[in-house]
């Protein structure tokens, strides 16, 4: 890189103050330079055009002669000697011809530089943009890398998941659904619902955390579009701005025969994971899990024909108890709280177990379940959700609905 000087005012005054002192130094100490052969005027010539091109170059030459006629007047000179001498002439010219000789050479080879310094900008300029495009590509391929490692990483937990939700009964489903879905997706609140057949209230099955905002029972307002866009659609549906304050962040249907029946809700949900990959993830656990609860349910249906009195869904006294035990432990692991209520009938033996059911079920939801002893002729109610304080309401609306049928219940 060469000297550059952007401001003329002050290459002049270089020129201007190197000059003055030449000449002070040549008036006081009587040097006599514009008689040397190598005078320091032409050495100032010289440097100023081989430094700042032709224009200053021609400058100095102008002051030099400026100078060398001061010079005349003040040592009382001739000055028209100093213009007819050839000595003198000769010097003037040779002085003339170095400032545009060099003048000219410094200004080309300025120019040329300049012109390489602009070729040398682009280039570094383009260096640049292709350093930064080599640096986005390595990104770009550092993300797909990623992108690959976590898609098989993907496609191993989707088969973890798979295995894990191939249970043979729907609690145990639900129970592994849950799980899953609160580690998948990094969810503090997680509950699924069953949609009575009113389509009015969710009775909870089973939750995972225990937020109040997953209540045993949500009631469905028939003005709300959330749950509208879940049975209508059919899909993960995500809580927008026009949806209540106290709609779930995130729900998805659980269907069977093309018929909503179970609802999962989510709460408490880590926002990076609503993207539309995660979304399409917890679709397809969805669907696996809609697919492994119609199955299970069916074979479920097949095994309750053993478990249940012909012709009713009223369970055996034992089997009915084994059902109670896993409420129980439901109750340990999720927090999902039931109770039981028995109503004696021993002094209506006469009333079928048939009967009963016909006339208690409309009395009960859906997911209440019904036990009978045959030897102490006994009914017994197991109430999912339904916290045993509350357990007494129940009892008495079944024993109401007894005495109106025409049957009095005993205790």
């Amino acid at each position: 890189m060469i000297y550059t000087q952007t401001s003329t005012w002050r290459k002049f005054i270089e020129l201007f103050v190197i000059m003055l002192i030449a000449a002070l130094l040549d008036q006081y100490l009587e040097m006599n330079m514009t008689q040397w052969t190598l005078s320091p005027f032409i050495m100032i010539v010289l440097f100023f055009s081989l430094r700042y091109g032709l224009t200053l170059g021609l400058s100095a030459f102008l002051l030099t002669v400026s100078y060398l006629i001061v010079s005349v007047e003040l040592n009382n000179g001739d000055l028209f000697l100093l213009f007819y001498e050839s000595d003198t002439y000769l010097v003037m010219l040779f002085t003339l011809l170095i400032a545009v000789i060099s003048g000219t050479y410094s200004t080309s080879f300025k120019e040329r530089y300049e012109s390489l310094t602009y070729s040398y900008g682009e280039i570094m300029d383009e260096r640049n943009e292709l350093k930064k495009t080599i640096e986005l590509m390595k990104e770009s391929q550092r993300v797909m890398q990623e992108k690959v490692l976590d898609s098989e990483y993907t496609l191993s937990r989707i088969y973890q998941v798979g295995i894990a939700l191939d249970q043979p009964t729907p609690d145990l489903i639900r129970n592994e659904a849950t799980t899953i879905i609160s580690n998948l997706f990094k969810a503090e609140e997680v509950g699924i619902y069953h949609l009575d057949s009113s389509r009015k209230a969710l009775r909870l099955h089973v939750r995972n955390g225990e937020s109040k905002r997953l209540p045993q029972t949500l009631f469905i307002d028939e003005h709300s579009f959330f749950y509208k866009r879940i049975f209508q659609n059919k899909t993960v549906t995500i809580r927008t701005v026009d949806d209540d304050e106290n709609t779930p962040l995130v729900a998805g249907p659980i269907v069977s025969n093309n018929e909503v029946e179970e609802v999962l809700i989510i709460d408490q949900l880590d926002f990076s994971r609503l993207t539309k990959y995660e979304i399409q993830i917890m679709s397809l656990v969805l669907d696996w899990m809609s697919n492994r609860m119609e199955r299970a349910k069916e074979a479920k249906r097949e095994e309750d024909k053993e478990n249940m009195y012909p012709g009713t869904r009223v369970y055996y006294a034992d089997v009915f108890e084994d059902l109670v035990d896993v409420q129980r432990m439901r109750k340990e692991h999720y927090h999902v709280p039931f109770s039981v209520v028995s109503v004696d009938l021993s002094s209506h033996k006469n009333l079928s177990v048939i009967e009963t059911e016909i006339i208690l079920r409309a009395y009960l939801r859906e997911l209440d379940v019904i036990g009978f002893n045959q030897e102490t002729h006994t009914f017994y109610f197991l109430l999912p959700g339904t916290e045993e304080a509350k357990a007494w309401m129940v009892e008495k609306r079944i024993k109401q609905a007894l005495r109106t049928k025409g049957v009095m219940p005993v205790g």
